[in-house]
């Protein structure tokens, strides 16, 4: 049997057992075409390769909020295909997935969000994915919720004229 490589990408090879060899430096799609030839017949067979380039998680979350306040977090993302891998005639596409979180909290295209309630106090796990289809990035971080601090001593007090006001004052905090 006879190997030839008549078409493809530059420092494609292929050797005469037929194992076809390239260097995936250039992303997206690239045609290849071979033929197999017996000394009697031949046939030509072309296919494609496509180069996926891992997406990335870029931005930061902020991880501090005030209880009973809406948490919203633009999620950015780098990926530097301009095609889907699984078909080269639509656009590179980013799928995001929430996977930890709080009840409620929600994700929808690149937006993460959240209303929290007074109850949500304290820190709570978030776990997203981004994905192209082939691969995926994922990013962990804790958002705290805080809750406003109340006083909780008596706000109005009255002290005899010439005495010293010497009154401790409270608040809860969670």
């Amino acid at each position: 049997l006879n190997w030839e490589l008549i078409s493809g990408p530059q420092g494609m090879e292929l050797n005469s057992n037929g194992t076809l060899k390239w260097l995936g430096d250039s992303l997206d799609y690239h045609s290849y075409e071979i033929q197999l030839s017996d000394e009697i017949d031949s046939v030509r067979w072309s296919g494609s390769i496509y180069v996926n380039a891992i997406p990335s998680i870029i931005s930061k979350p902020n991880t501090i909020i005030t209880a009973d306040s809406l948490y919203k977090y633009e999620i950015e993302v780098i990926d530097e295909n301009k095609f889907n891998s699984q078909n080269s005639n639509i656009n590179n596409q980013i799928n995001y997935e929430l996977l930890e979180g709080p009840l409620k909290m929600s994700i929808e295209n690149n937006i993460l969000s959240w209303q929290t309630e007074s109850n949500n106090a304290g820190e709570h796990d978030i776990s997203i994915k981004a994905s192209d289809g082939m691969d995926e990035a994922e990013q962990q971080f804790t958002i705290l919720v805080n809750s406003i601090p109340v006083i909780i001593s008596l706000d109005s007090i009255s002290v005899m004229i010439g005495d010293t006001l010497n009154l401790n004052l409270k608040a809860n905090d969670l």
